[in-house]
């Protein structure tokens, strides 16, 4: 059935791919202030043995990888979602099955090659979500059919979670909730949905989860609620709220440090605290302009841990300076309005779906980077797109900008 779908999509069809240079442009360029930051973690290791040039490897496979997808058809993706989704869960499960790497069970090695299916199952619950989405565009307004999209980014989240990754995880979640707000979905339907999320967080401090409850019941009296749903909502979301201490205590040791460390970085400044005090004192000691390429005492004298991943900005903050990094959030703001625009002005809506639900990975992955860098946010592990090291992820986010245009060639 796959195959026979993948002949029929292969005719003709990338004559009629455009390439918008608007979108790749930036890409170009944050694709090269990412290098220079690996170039300048790479100096002291032998040139084959780098992260920089491993890196352009995986730039040249992802390259190649997207080039040789432009001769399928968009309705392949849209024909093989739920068939993809299904795929994605099996692989996920075979990772428990591997022998722990880097303190996890995230990756499947294929000889030298280690892959991660949580990054390409990004793409795949996009795609699925989407095509649930298009299909029952109808019946959103229930909120039985609603339950069934974030069932579908759960079940792969609580997959992950498992390996342990729970940064991932959340993005799932994420991608789930805004791709179903671009759906039309009622912005009550979704503050239900993520009331229990807030109920869960403020039920650590007494004084906000009453603040909390008040506003619940004022927006379930403004919503005119039905009493009986209104008081299921406000018992189910007092249950969360109660639920807190065990959700805590159900935290492995070291997430718990990251969020004790995102209140107060210098209360283990040994253990927790070191990455995000680290990243401030390399960003901060760069200034305006940066000490220069190869010349970041943070980074060379390796005080800054997990420089080529985690917090490759904090390189670039130190060695090009702040202006650097605000070039960056400017390139990739100018990455994310340009695939917004193109997803509100295609009449395809599955295409318009997917492209939202790639633009707020990306930028979740910004924001949670970012602010893991300056200590605004406990330290997930998510790397910055196109600029960390990861093959994995390269390809991923190299294959959003791709599909993005393949998708919208395809428009009826």
């Amino acid at each position: 059935m796959v195959g026979k779908t993948l002949l029929k999509s292969l005719r003709g069809y990338p004559n009629l791919i455009t390439w918008d240079a608007l979108m790749l442009v930036p890409v170009a360029l944050i694709l090269l202030v990412g290098f220079i930051g690996l170039y300048s973690t790479s100096l002291d290791v032998a040139f084959l043995s780098s992260t920089f040039f491993r890196q352009a490897l995986w730039l040249i496979l992802s390259i190649l990888i997207v080039w040789i997808l432009r001769w399928l058809h968009p309705r392949f993706y849209y024909e093989q979602a739920y068939r993809l989704y299904v795929g994605l869960i099996l692989l996920l499960l075979i990772t428990y099955l591997m022998p722990a790497f880097s303190g996890g069970r995230r990756w499947i090695a294929i000889g030298p090659l280690h892959l991660q299916p949580a990054e390409f199952g990004k793409i795949v619950v996009v795609f699925a979500l989407a095509r649930y989405l298009t299909d029952y565009q109808k019946y959103l307004h229930k909120f039985l059919y609603i339950l069934v999209p974030i069932g579908m980014a759960v079940v792969p989240a609580m997959l992950i979670v498992g390996q342990p990754d729970l940064g991932t995880a959340i993005i799932y979640l994420a991608v789930a909730i805004v791709m179903m707000y671009w759906s039309g979905i009622s912005l009550f339907h979704l503050f239900v949905i993520l009331a229990p999320a807030v109920s869960l967080i403020t039920g650590f401090n007494f004084y906000a989860f009453s603040v909390w409850m008040l506003v619940l019941i004022l927006v379930l009296y403004f919503a005119r609620s039905k009493l009986r749903w209104g008081a299921i909502i406000f018992s189910a979301n007092a249950l969360f709220g109660t639920l807190a201490p065990s959700l805590w205590n159900s935290l492995q040791p070291y997430q718990q440090r990251r969020i004790l460390t995102l209140l107060d970085a210098t209360a283990d400044p040994h253990g927790a605290g070191y990455q995000v005090l680290q990243s401030r004192t390399a960003i901060g000691s760069g200034g305006v302009f940066g000490k220069g390429i190869g010349e970041g005492t943070q980074t060379h004298l390796r005080f800054l841990p997990v420089s080529d991943t985690d917090f490759i900005v904090a390189v670039i903050g130190e060695e090009l300076g702040f202006l650097a990094i605000l070039v960056i959030l400017i390139l990739f703001g100018w990455l994310l309005l340009r695939m917004l625009d193109r997803a509100s002005t295609t009449q395809y809506r599955f295409a318009s779906l997917s492209i939202v639900g790639f633009s707020t990975i990306l930028l979740v992955h910004i924001i949670v980077n970012m602010g893991m860098a300056t200590g605004l946010m406990p330290v997930t592990g998510l790397p910055l797109p196109f600029m960390s090291y990861g093959g994995s992820f390269l390809l991923t986010c190299l294959l959003f900008i791709g599909l993005t245009h393949y998708l919208l060639a395809g428009e009826p």
